[in-house]
C-alpha cells in the first residue's frame, strides 16, 4: 500500500480488551506488536498532552478564544511555559527531590506537574527559577512515583487479535 502517490506504507489493527474501538496504525514498517506498544506509548503521551491544555493546567477552554490567529498565539505563549515547567520538572527529578512535590505512591505526578508545582512554590518564596538546563536528547524515563505503577504501565498493553492488510 501507498499513500501520499509514493510513500510505501502498512496498515495494521489490533483491538484491545479494555478499549472500546480499535486501534488503526499506518507505519513505514512492517505491523507487529511492537508497533502497536510503541503506538500506546506515544498515544499515552500525547492523550495527557491534550488534558494539560483543557484542564490539568491551563484551562484553554475558558479562554473562550475562538479566532485562530488568537489561539495560535495563545498556545505559543503555552507552550514556552509548557518547555520552561518540563525543564524544571525534570531538574527536580533529577535532583532527587520529587518527593517534595509528589508524594503519592501510586500516581506519579507528570514532569509539566512537577515543575508548575516548583514554579508556584518559588514564585509564593519569592526564588529565582533554577538555571535551565537543555532538554536531553533521549526522551528520559517516564515520572513514576514507584516501581510498582511503573511496572503497571510497562504491562498495561495486551491484544486479542492483531490484524495486517496487505
Amino acid at each position: 500500500m501507498t499513500v501520499i502517490e509514493d510513500i510505501p506504507c502498512h496498515l495494521a489493527t489490533a483491538q484491545l480488551p479494555e478499549v472500546e474501538e480499535p486501534w488503526a496504525v499506518l507505519s513505514s514498517q512492517p505491523p507487529s506488536l511492537q508497533t502497536f506498544t510503541l503506538y500506546g506509548r506515544r498515544f499515552g503521551g500525547i492523550e495527557p498532552h491534550f488534558k494539560d491544555y483543557k484542564s490539568g493546567a491551563f484551562q484553554v477552554l475558558d479562554s473562550g478564544l475562538r479566532e485562530a490567529a488568537a489561539l495560535t498565539r495563545l498556545f505559543m505563549v503555552l507552550d514556552s511555559a509548557m518547555l520552561i515547567a518540563l525543564i524544571v520538572g525534570l531538574l527536580l527529578v533529577q535532583n532527587q527531590q520529587r518527593s517534595q512535590f509528589d508524594w503519592h505512591s501510586q500516581r506519579g505526578l507528570s514532569f509539566l506537574q512537577l515543575g508548575i508545582r516548583d514554579i508556584a512554590r518559588r514564585c509564593y518564596e519569592r526564588i529565582a527559577l533554577p538555571l535551565l538546563k537543555a532538554l536531553p536528547s533521549k526522551s528520559p524515563p517516564t515520572a513514576c512515583a514507584s516501581r510498582r505503577k511503573q511496572a503497571q504501565l510497562d504491562g498495561r498493553f495486551e491484544f486479542d487479535k492483531v490484524i495486517v492488510f496487505s
